[in-house]
C-alpha cells in the first residue's frame, strides 16, 4: 500500500516539474530559404543586430527561436542582393507553440513561468518557409 502510494505521489508531481513545449519542441529550427533567382546572396541578422548566417540560396538553416533570457523570442531579419536586382528584405517571425498551453493542464505554473520561458521552447518560428522574390532593376 505504501508503494501505490509514493507511485501514486510521483505520478501526481512530476508533471508539475515539466513544461509541455520543452519536452515536446526544440528550440532551434530549420528553416529552407529559396529564391527567384537562385544563387542570391543572403545575409540573416537576429534581433539584436548580429548577423547569424551569411551566404546563398538555395540553403537549409538552423535558426534559434529564442534569445538567451526569461520570455525571449527570437525573430530574424533576411536581407537578399543579387547584381541586376532590387534589394529585398523579409522578416522570419516567431509565434507561441500550442504545446506552451498544455501546461494548463500538466505542466502547471513551473511550467507556464519558468520551465518554457526559459529553455524558450515555447516558440516557434513561421511554419512556411520564406521565398526570396527577386525583382529585376528596371533600366
Amino acid at each position: 500500500m505504501k508503494k501505490l502510494l509514493i507511485l501514486c505521489t510521483v505520478i501526481g508531481i512530476l508533471p508539475l516539474m515539466l513544461g509541455c513545449a520543452t519536452i515536446m519542441r526544440d528550440n532551434i529550427e530549420p528553416i529552407t530559404l529559396n529564391s527567384s533567382p537562385t544563387k542570391v546572396n543572403i545575409r540573416i541578422v537576429d534581433k539584436n543586430g548580429v548577423t547569424v548566417f551569411e551566404g546563398q540560396t538555395p540553403t537549409t538553416i538552423n535558426l534559434k527561436t529564442s534569445s538567451s533570457g526569461y520570455f525571449n523570442p527570437q525573430h530574424y531579419t533576411v536581407y537578399a542582393h543579387k547584381e541586376g536586382y532590387e534589394d529585398y528584405q523579409t522578416r522570419i517571425d516567431y509565434h507561441i507553440s500550442g504545446w506552451y498551453w498544455g501546461n494548463i493542464i500538466f505542466g502547471g505554473l513551473i511550467g507556464i513561468l519558468i520551465i518554457d520561458p526559459i529553455s524558450g521552447d515555447m516558440y516557434y518560428l513561421e511554419k512556411d518557409d520564406p521565398h526570396i522574390n527577386m525583382t529585376p532593376i528596371k533600366e
